[in-house]
């Protein structure tokens, strides 16, 4: 079952207030999405890209030398 048709079946399943506070997150989330600055980024790195930006960060970028001052 992809999950299109999961959230299908768990929409037809939920009560109405639910699907309006879904469907109102929706649209807040496609109208952030559209209007970011950064929105341009998103999806530009593939997975093994992601990962090795977030290896870098990690070992590189939160080293703190007390010593540096």
């Amino acid at each position: 079952m992809t999950n299109r048709e999961q959230l299908t079946q768990e929409l037809e399943q939920a009560p109405d207030e639910l699907v309006q506070t879904m469907l109102d997150f929706l649209h807040r989330v496609k109208a952030t999405r559209r209007d970011h600055p950064l929105a341009k980024f998103a999806g530009i790195l593939s997975d093994l890209e992601a990962e090795e930006l977030q290896r870098a960060i990690a070992t590189e970028c939160r080293q703190v030398d007390v010593n540096e001052w």
